[in-house]
């Protein structure tokens, strides 16, 4: 049987008003009781790459309920990890567009102005190319409902509308991280008109989402003087930054590439004009090139920029992570904590993202994430298949090599980095997930969602009880963190949702293995 989404799961005829800082805004009330607020912008709507803008002083919502899943960013229609959910449960119900900077907000059915409820903010996953606020695994009625927090789900700009970037023309890039960056100044500015407490507000991610986050945790950490960090926590979840993003020159050949498919010569002083403008470009064309690997398999997935002012150049972000000086700053700049984490058998959801026949494609999607060099020194740490290897040989290779980069490796350089220097932060690692959400049975990237957003529709009773107790033990261990103010566990320690559904702290049995890949990295030595 389907499991709605949250238009389709409303009370009928009863509404929901709240004031805002942008006038009044009318949503609806679910069927469990919780309060939604749907396509609320937080933004004006955007100009094709370039920077966000702030809804203006004097702005005002217009009348109507704010009840519907009308819209999802453009994205390409080759997402493999997407391949078995129907589309409207990883889109939303609704049509491509590039105005979806706005943001989903669920309130429990008690609040007030007063309430003072925590405030967790989403980040959606999807390689920065693909996925919605609208996702049906993330929706979060229950969980609001059931915990009595406030959840604000953020849109923003994917693919080659959120990361295009060059330095000649010069297009800054990172508009997707700009546009959370400034939801979360319409958080702190509007959550207590939802019952949000603006003190005590958390960001997550989920794989992308989790980079995202970890990309803003590096922003506040250079914010001016006297400005403070709208979040208090963060968890990130199967993801973090693990190189430093490439420069705006360096991205350049992505930029001509994608100009010469499109026929337009990139040195025209005219080409960035006619690109921005969707009567010349329509975003379906720009989506068909890339889907179709027309612009190159390694020009097609459109990552951060090292641009000098979303972060800057110098320190090196690594670096500035490494040296601790992320982490000490973070906490002058009032974020108190962080948890990060992973799932067991990561690598399948990694393995099915691009599409993979044979050994020869695996070295090319590698590409697509990090610069020749490192993907030359990371093969050798991997066993290297015969040409007669099959297309499941290389799919399990690539998985492995791309969550391990993406995911084991970075989570624990992140925790290394965070607790040499005393920073309050945890790790966890889930090992057991709902046995009808893993496909072939995997315990894989992303199926730890309806944990997190306590998806009661998709878990049975004892399931649901699972994923109670496992919110409980991460809160008690952020309760921790605040109150001891620095960490409290060794550096190879997880705390668990082991095989029996049981949680503890565990030693890390892969830690020695993934610190080997680690020497492979600029900046990390032998």
């Amino acid at each position: 049987m389907p499991i709605h989404h949250v238009p389709q799961d409303l009370r009928e005829g009863v509404s929901v008003s709240v004031e805002t800082k942008y006038g009044p805004l009318r949503g609806g009330q679910m069927t469990n009781g919780a309060a939604v607020f749907l396509e609320v912008p937080y933004a004006l709507p955007p100009v094709r790459f370039t920077d966000p803008q702030p809804l203006p002083e004097g702005y005002r919502y217009e009348d109507k309920d704010y009840i519907y899943e009308t819209k999802h960013c453009f994205q390409p229609a080759n997402d493999g990890q997407g391949a078995g959910p129907p589309p409207a449960d990883k889109k939303g119900i609704g049509e491509p567009s590039e105005d979806i900077l706005f943001v989903n907000i669920v309130s429990p059915s008690s609040f007030t102005r007063k309430s003072k409820f925590p405030v967790k903010v989403y980040i959606h996953g999807g390689f920065l190319q693909f996925g919605s606020p609208h996702e049906l695994g993330s929706q979060a009625q229950y969980v609001a409902q059931e915990r009595s927090e406030v959840w604000v789900n953020i849109g923003y700009r994917l693919s080659v509308f959120g990361f295009l970037a060059c330095d000649e023309p010069k297009i800054d890039g990172n508009f997707g991280f700009k546009d959370q960056w400034l939801a979360l100044q319409w958080v702190q500015e509007n959550n207590e008109a939802f019952g949000g407490d603006p003190a005590n507000v958390q960001l997550s991610g989920l794989s992308a989402g989790a980079h995202s986050v970890h990309q803003i945790l590096h922003h506040i950490s250079h914010l001016p003087e006297g400005q403070q960090s709208p979040i208090k926590s963060a968890i990130f979840q199967s993801n973090a930054i693990l190189l430093t993003p490439k420069t705006a020159a360096e991205l350049r050949p992505q930029y001509d590439a994608l100009c010469r498919t499109l026929n337009l010569d990139p040195a025209s002083p005219t080409t960035l004009a006619t690109l921005r403008n969707p009567a010349l470009v329509p975003a379906t064309t720009l989506m068909h090139v890339i889907e179709t690997d027309s612009v190159g398999v390694e020009n097609g997935t459109y990552r951060g920029c090292l641009d000098g002012s979303w972060i800057p150049v110098t320190p090196d972000p690594m670096e500035w992570q490494r040296s601790g000086q992320l982490a000490l700053k973070l906490r002058e700049k009032g974020v108190t904590s962080i948890a990060i984490g992973d799932l067991s058998e990561e690598w399948y959801l990694y393995a099915i993202a691009h599409p993979i026949h044979g050994p020869d494609d695996v070295f090319p999607n590698i590409l697509r994430y990090y610069p020749r060099p490192i993907v030359e020194s990371l093969a050798k740490m991997y066993r290297t298949l015969p040409q007669s290897a099959s297309a499941d040989e290389a799919e399990r290779l690539i998985g492995e090599i791309l969550s391990d980069g993406q995911v084991h490796v970075p989570v624990r350089l992140f925790m290394r980095d965070f607790q040499n220097v005393g920073f309050p932060v945890f790790r966890y690692e889930i090992r057991w997930t709902p046995e009808q959400l893993r496909p072939k049975g995997l315990v894989t990237h992303g199926t730890d969602r309806c944990f997190w957003a306590l998806r009661v529709p998709s878990m049975n009773l004892p399931q649901k009880e699972v994923a109670v107790a496992w919110l409980d033990a991460i809160d008690r261990e952020f309760e921790v963190l605040e109150r001891e103010g620095k960490p409290t566990r060794p550096l190879n320690q997880a705390l668990t949702l082991k095989e029996d559904q049981t949680i503890a702290w565990e030693g890390d049995i892969k830690w020695e293995q993934l610190m080997e890949i680690v020497k492979v990295l600029p900046g990390e030595g032998s």
